[in-house]
């Protein structure tokens, strides 16, 4: 079978054994690995672009330039990589695909596919052309996937053959399942502006004993902010409506159910999912 151009796969020729993927990402995957959680594998074993400190990068392209607080550089660059998501979703229903993950560093594209019925993981690796965007190279990889997918299907008038082929193009033994089934979380929808007053965390506010913490961090913060013991009068006010605001949250709590996985694309069988920063486990 003719094999695709940039194409990586786990032989001497092209040099991308398992071994060698792993140190491609040593770089960016190690502080990931350390925080696995034991019951769902590594959150994110290859990170869409390393972030460091407080710095935002795009998660569609990976730019860090005048980026702010936003998740994407513009628009329009969001809008591209999810198109090619879209298309590369018809090929993920060919391969009859349960679970798939997209992410990617400077240098590579990893697509990583649970088939249905399979136990194994079956990873992509493609090298990015200097220059072009990561939506580009996805769109590459997806075609080159596809062509072959129909060529062996005229070939051998087989849908199951064809996709068989196609997965014998992957890399398996990498990740485990675990780290490419989407987890899902929730998330208070809730200023950040009065968690961030009253030092409290998204975390506390899910819990089961969730009151106690939003009045614990109040006597805190007026201990500290309390005029009569020579704190700032307008901070004690902030306090004060930040505690107001949560109390009535809490008397009619709003949650944002999310299906995904921190710092990688991902896709439930049905549609593609942006990458979560912080998941919190929905135990509520």
């Amino acid at each position: 079978m003719e094999r695709p151009r940039n194409w990586s796969r786990p032989d001497r020729r092209q040099g991308c054994s398992t071994i060698s993927f792993q140190k491609i990402f040593s770089r960016y995957g190690v502080e990931a690995m350390n925080n696995m959680e034991s019951s769902n594998g590594p959150d994110s074993l290859v990170p869409v672009i390393p972030s460091h400190g407080r710095q935002f990068v795009c998660q569609a392209c990976g730019a860090t330039q005048n980026m702010g607080r936003r998740k994407y550089c513009s628009r329009a660059c969001r809008q591209r990589l999810v198109w090619r998501l879209e298309v590369a979703s018809n090929l993920l229903r060919a391969l009859h695909t349960r679970y798939a993950t997209f992410s990617f560093t400077p240098d590579t594209l990893i697509f990583h596919v649970v088939a249905s019925g399979s136990p194994h993981v079956y990873s992509y690796l493609w090298r990015r052309t200097p220059g072009r965007k990561p939506a580009d190279d996805l769109g590459a990889l997806v075609e080159q996937l596809g062509r072959q997918w129909w060529r062996e299907h005229e070939r051998r008038r087989s849908r199951h053959q064809a996709s068989k082929t196609v997965l014998e193009q992957a890399h398996t033994a990498v990740v485990s399942p675990g780290q490419v089934r989407p987890l899902d979380s929730a998330s208070p929808k809730v200023s950040g502006k009065h968690l961030s007053i009253l030092k409290l965390s998204k975390a506390e506010i899910l819990g089961t004993d969730a009151r106690e913490a939003v009045k614990s961090a109040y006597r805190r913060q007026v201990m500290t902010h309390h005029p009569d013991h020579n704190g700032d009068a307008a901070l004690f006010r902030k306090v004060h409506e930040a505690y107001e605001e949560m109390k009535e949250w809490l008397e009619n709590p709003v949650i944002r159910n999310q299906r995904g996985l921190p710092d990688k694309w991902s896709y439930d069988g049905r549609k593609w999912a942006p990458p979560m920063n912080s998941p919190t486990p929905r135990k509520i």
